[in-house]
């Protein structure tokens, strides 16, 4: 039986979150999507983790050497099982084409603590039936808002209400210094109208502590 202590979530632009889970007194992170300084942010040099998952192969979601440490690499479809951690990668091609095909993208399920995440990727469109039924039950919801490559807040709110997450951690939105023209998290909020939002470094919770009936938005600073 585990003991559950925490989780963490830390957001370092675009769509790279440091997810830090401890259970029975280990503590074992998450990196997703680490991206190039080619993007105009600076990726933190003190990334260390245990598993690396990267969404797509472009410059904001692939810089793996830049993740110290030996992670665990999952950037293709199927099931993993890491440190306690499961991991389900679920292929999501984008409406986006490039030489007239679909551009690749994966969505990760993320089940930890008791809580169930999903992480969309640079997902441009909303969910097919088959896509919704893998992210069936799912807690906290990490979703790009910031349009153009990804969807824009109109789309994004449309999907978040096929998921019915309890939190939800707006990504790939204009951030100081980003190169991309990206619409600001403010648009989001904007058009998701009544709706409780918290601003923080760092997201800390407990399963306990999951919000019951109100959906919450935590916007997270770098």
């Amino acid at each position: 039986m585990f003991l559950v202590e925490f989780m963490q979530i830390s957001w370092h632009g675009l769509s790279c979150f440091e997810i830090t889970n401890k259970v029975n007194n280990k503590e074992v992170t998450i990196i997703t999507d680490p991206y190039q300084n080619t993007t105009g942010l600076r990726i933190p040099r003190t990334l260390e983790s245990d598993i690396v998952l990267s969404s797509h192969d472009e410059e904001d979601s692939n810089n793996i050497a830049a993740v110290a440490g030996t992670p665990y690499l999952i950037d293709q479809p199927g099931e993993y099982e890491v440190k306690d951690i499961f991991v389900f990668g679920i292929n999501a091609k984008l409406k986006r084409t490039e030489q007239n095909k679909p551009v690749k993208n994966m969505m990760f399920r993320i089940e930890s603590e008791g809580m169930h995440l999903a992480h969309l990727g640079a997902l441009d469109r909303i969910l097919t039936d088959e896509e919704l039924q893998r992210l069936q039950n799912v807690d906290i919801l990490m979703i790009p808002v910031g349009g153009n490559r990804v969807m824009t807040p109109k789309v994004a709110t449309e999907v978040i209400s096929q998921i019915e997450p309890r939190v939800i951690i707006p990504m790939t939105h204009h951030t100081a210094n980003v190169k991309e023209d990206l619409m600001n998290v403010s648009e989001f909020c904007k058009e998701m109208g009544v709706c409780r939002n918290e601003e923080m470094n760092k997201f800390r919770i407990q399963r306990k502590d999951l919000p019951e009936t109100d959906m919450l938005i935590v916007t997270l600073n770098r």
